[in-house]
């Protein structure tokens, strides 16, 4: 009589197979879950002090204690003083090289060389206005000449004008008697 012997395969696609499941979590040694997270064994009682990990009678729970480590690290990782620093520069960097391209493009000019030459054409223009009385009535005419004089003196006056309440509005400091 031929003898059956039962063959241990796979089942078969879409067939289900019920496996009996342990409700208990598996728990590691401290040595072991070292070995897992890839630190030393010393760390893990140092953040079990911490309160990160808990032991659960006579070990770790695998999953509790990765989940509860990559919290801690996600911690560690917002409140670290360098990682704000390096994002602080990081920004800092990208400000500089939008500038620097602003720059080559020629979409931004040195406020230096735009004061010089505001004070070269401001130079211009009040050197044209104090000559403007000769100029205009050159020989003789001196009642022309004093009434082009105080045309000048008021248009000088409103210029001053208007530059101090721009200096005022900007909150620039009075210009010393020295300067």
């Amino acid at each position: 009589m031929a003898e059956t012997v039962p063959i241990d395969r796979p089942p078969a696609a879409g067939a289900t197979v019920s496996q009996p499941r342990s409700r208990k979590a598996a728990t590691v040694s401290a040595s072991a879950l070292a070995l897992h997270l890839d630190c030393s064994r010393t760390y893990i009682g140092k953040l079990e002090a911490e309160g990160v990990f808990q032991r659960q009678g006579d070990g770790f729970s695998l999953d509790g204690s990765r989940v509860a480590y990559l919290r801690y690290l996600r911690r560690k990782r917002q409140q670290s003083p360098r990682a704000a620093a390096d994002a602080e520069h990081a920004v800092a960097k990208a400000a500089l090289l939008r500038l620097r391209i602003e720059e080559k493009q020629r979409g931004l000019v040195r406020r230096a060389d735009v004061d010089e030459l505001i004070d070269q054409i401001a130079g211009v223009t009040l050197t044209a206005l104090s000559s403007l009385p000769a100029r205009c009535a050159p020989r003789g005419d001196l009642a022309i000449r004093r009434s082009i004089e105080r045309v000048v003196f008021e248009v000088r006056t409103e210029i001053a004008n208007v530059c101090q309440q721009m200096a005022d509005k900007c909150s620039e400091p009075p210009l010393s008697e020295q300067d």
